[in-house]
Parts: structure tokens; C-alpha cells; sequence
């Protein structure tokens, strides 16, 4: 979340956020409702998870009795209802469905011409990494790399130049790519407790838009503006 904030502030127009209209798609536990709410923006937030809706309706009942969070229990699926937004929030949903792209379309179609998209995938480039760090190298080779759905890894993790290709194709200008955490999971926990929390996010933060390293985060960011 740190890394976020910093680069949402940089990259987005934070001065001019207050109003605006944003979609927190698939939204979790709804952190990112609470970045946008706090700048001043109207947030509709929505989850698949009626335990994650009910978490953030709970947690966020002023904002909703305010006018300013709306809360839906919806799939990804099915936001072609939901109409445009001055910005659309996606932060590690893509990688979960079994057809990544076509809720990707769906998501650009939800973004106003001149309005901003921000999207966090998991790296099929790091898994690929890890895999072959850790051994597994016949698998990392075939290409098998995805979640099998009874683990923490994702069934579509994703090529960032790809995702990247696709948003260009509907119409968008990247405007960052930053990979998130992209040492500090490859590091032995034992390096990691040697650094301070402060030195790590700084290092992250100078490192995070850099190549190769925004190529081989644990996650993605991409920030990308839709044409007027």
C-alpha cells in the first residue's frame, strides 16, 4: 500500500481527485476504497465475496451514510452494468479468472475517454523466476506454471507486455509500470529482518520503474490514461 500510494500520487491527478467518480472493482477488503475516499472521490465499490461486501459496508458505514461509498456483491463478469468512471481500480483479480482479457475489456469499457485505469496483475514472470529458483525446473519449463486453484497461486498469472499490449489496443496510454515487491520476495527472510521497514520501501520505491525491475515484481502496477 505504500508503494501504491506513492505512485497513485505521482501518476494520478491527486489535486483534481475530489469528485470524481471511481469504480473499486472487485475490491476486497476494500483498502483502496479507503485511499480514494479519503481524497475525496465517490467510490462504487463491488466484490464477488458477500463476506468482503458485508466487511466493508461494516467498516466503511459513515462514507455510505455520507453518499459517498456505494456497495455491490457482484462478479468482475458482469460490471458491463455499471456504466463509465473517471477511474477504475483493479488491484489482483485478473489472475483468478479463467479469462483474464475478456474481464480486462470489460474494465477499459468501464473508464471515461480521458479517465485513468489502474490495474495490479500477478507476474508470470516472477512465478517463472521463482519456479526456477527453487527447483522446479522442468515445470517452469514447460510453460505449466499456473495455480491449480487449491493454493495461493493464481490459475492466470500474467505477462505485463501483454497485459500492457491489450491496453493499448482499447485505446490507453501507459503512463507507469512498476513492479510491487520486486527484491524483497526473492530475498531469504533471514536478508529481509536485517533491513529496517523504511529502508526496504525505499529501495522499492527508487527500484520499483526501473528495468529490468519492473518486469519481475511479485506484482505488477500499471497506471494507463484512456484516450479523450
Amino acid at each position: 500500500m505504500q508503494l501504491i500510494d506513492a505512485l497513485y500520487k505521482k501518476y494520478l491527478p491527486v489535486s483534481g481527485l475530489s469528485g470524481l467518480r471511481v469504480l473499486d472493482a472487485a475490491g476486497g477488503l476494500g483498502q483502496m476504497s479507503h485511499w480514494f475516499l479519503s481524497e475525496g472521490s465517490a467510490v462504487d465499490y463491488f466484490d464477488v465475496s458477500t463476506e468482503m461486501v458485508e466487511s466493508v459496508r461494516q467498516n466503511f458505514s459513515a462514507a455510505i451514510e455520507a453518499g459517498a461509498l456505494t456497495t455491490l456483491c457482484l462478479s468482475i463478469t458482469d460490471l458491463d452494468a455499471l456504466g463509465e468512471y473517471d477511474i477504475v481500480n483493479a488491484h489482483a483479480v485478473l489472475e483468478w479468472l479463467e479469462q483474464p482479457y475478456s474481464a480486462l475489456q470489460s474494465l477499459c469499457s468501464a473508464v471515461k475517454p480521458g479517465g485513468y485505469l489502474g490495474l495490479m496483475v500477478y507476474n508470470r514472470n516472477m512465478l517463472m523466476l521463482r519456479h526456477l529458483m527453487r527447483g522446479t525446473l522442468q515445470r517452469a519449463m514447460s510453460g505449466n506454471i499456473a495455480g491449480d486453484r487449491k493454493g495461493l497461486t493464481p490459475i492466470s498469472p500474467l505477462d505485463p507486455l501483454e497485459v500492457i499490449a491489450q491496453l493499448e489496443k482499447a485505446g490507453f496510454r501507459l503512463l507507469c509500470q512498476a513492479g510491487i515487491r520486486t527484491f524483497s520476495d526473492l530475498a531469504e527472510k533471514t536478508v529481509i529482518d536485517w533491513y529496517e521497514e523504511q529502508e526496504l520501501f525505499n529501495a522499492e520505491l527508487q527500484l520499483c520503474e526501473q528495468r529490468p525491475y519492473c518486469d519481475i515484481g511479485r506484482y505488477v502496477l500499471l497506471i494507463a490514461q484512456k484516450s479523450p
